[in-house]
């Protein structure tokens, strides 16, 4: 689905919110706020000092005021920065904190986290500002974990208050970021998946090389809602494997139904682990209904062999295993064997590259491979590998049919690491 270009007015608004900023500290302001955050645990060893500072910080998250102030109040959540509008410029930095402020100033009926009541009391406190984390004792990665710690705390209670359309002020889900490790899973387990709109269109290169089917499935709300496409390292979580789809695999299956499958069958992994098990049995039957309607469609050995000289040449492997004898063919199935391809696995970042903030985060789940193992015949040569992706944990469909000329086994691509994490709140190292 396409979104509607956004206002230039909101647009220009937000250009003058980034503009603006929120001004810098004085030296006071910052020690009143260290004073107030360290009090009565100054003195405790430095990892007790940090673990109490951190409970204090999601105490003053889970106290505060993020409630709807009517019934019909939409809520806005945001993430990275715009792009893909016809009034950015390019190479133009809008950060969607800004595009999201402007739109619930401009819409009444809107809000967005920062600008409710909770949300201000917890800025005030300015956790991102380095001169705060200096002045509570804390190093670049432990200032960022606590202040990420107590706004994902936030967030989540604001997503649990959301009750009417959540809008997503980004253009997908990135896995380190609030919104896909707390927001939109708090929405889904709420039951809330289907009040979640994208403001931005997915990135248009992400589309390209699909079917008209298939970007169009990839443009549903709730596919984005759920599924990423970014890299991640060895200490993802398990909803961060679950969610991941390799677009270059994608692209490589034959036909719209086998992509909407894949598609489908990781989607019904992250309903899974959201404990969304009607979701789960209703995706898993469209996905083997899919599958069985692929292999019923798929040419037997007899169509094959009574195809033009043109197609059969390109099918010369299959109609040579049609001519081994009935004995041969017996032994061959006696050998068969599963080898399992991991088609999803991650790649190590190259040289070079620069590490995303915040850090992303694992390995991704595989899809199994059904290779035939031909009996040792001298005239005889082995069939091609039909590959059955297995997307999902826990079902595996193995599809008999003919792997088309040109398909093999399919190797994963390296998968698109992840941007450096936009500002939340008031700090560049925010990762929302």
């Amino acid at each position: 689905m396409s979104q509607e270009p956004l206002p230039v007015e909101i647009l220009d608004d937000a250009r003058a919110r980034q503009r603006a900023g929120d001004g810098e500290l004085t030296p006071a302001q910052v020690k009143k706020i260290a004073r107030q955050l360290r009090e009565g645990i100054a003195q405790l060893p430095p990892e007790q000092y940090k673990e109490k500072l951190r409970e204090r910080l999601r105490e003053i998250a889970s106290e505060q005021d993020v409630e709807l102030p009517h019934p019909d109040t939409r809520s806005a959540f945001w993430s990275y920065k715009l792009e893909e509008h016809p009034d950015i410029g390019v190479g133009e930095d809008l950060y969607s904190m800004h595009v999201a402020a402007a739109y619930a100033e401009a819409e009444e009926s809107v809000r967005y986290l920062e600008g409710t009541p909770g949300g201000k009391a917890l800025g005030e406190l300015h956790l991102w500002d380095p001169a705060v984390r200096t002045a509570l004792k804390l190093d670049k990665d432990s200032g960022r974990e606590l202040a990420g710690d107590a706004w994902s705390a936030l967030s989540q209670k604001y997503a649990t208050r959301t009750e009417n359309e959540a809008l997503f002020f980004m253009a997908e889900l990135n896995p380190g970021t609030v919104a896909y490790q707390t927001e939109a899973p708090q929405l889904r387990e709420d039951g809330k998946l289907d009040i979640i709109r994208f403001m931005y269109p997915p990135p248009s290169t992400k589309l390209e090389g699909f079917p008209p089917e298939t970007q169009e499935l990839l443009s549903r709300d709730a596919v984005r809602a759920q599924l990423h496409t970014f890299a991640y390292d060895e200490k993802a979580n398990e909803l961060t494997k679950a969610g991941y789809l390799n677009l270059d695999v994608l692209r490589s299956l034959p036909t719209p139904e086998a992509q909407r499958a894949a598609v489908l069958e990781l989607c019904a992994g992250v309903a899974r682990l959201d404990g969304r098990e009607a979701d789960v049995e209703k995706l898993t039957e469209e996905v083997l209904a899919l599958r069985a309607e692929q292999e019923a469609a798929a040419p037997g050995i007899e169509e094959q062999e009574q195809q033009p000289p043109k197609e059969q040449a390109q099918q010369v492997p299959q109609a040579q295993e049609a001519r081994q004898t009935q004995a041969g063919r017996e032994v061959q199935e006696g050998r068969e064997v599963q080898e399992v391809r991991e088609v999803r696995e991650p790649q190590p970042t190259p040289a070079g590259h620069t590490t995303p903030a915040p850090p992303t985060v694992s390995t991704p789940a595989s899809a199994t491979v059904s290779t035939p193992v031909p009996a040792p015949t001298a005239a005889a040569t082995p069939a091609p590998a039909s590959p059955a992706f297995n997307f999902m944990p826990g079902v595996t469909v193995t599809p008999k049919q003919v792997v088309p000329a040109g398909h093999g086994v399919l190797r994963p691509t390296e998968p698109e690491q992840a941007p450096p994490a936009a500002a939340k709140a008031h700090d560049t190292d925010m990762g929302m």
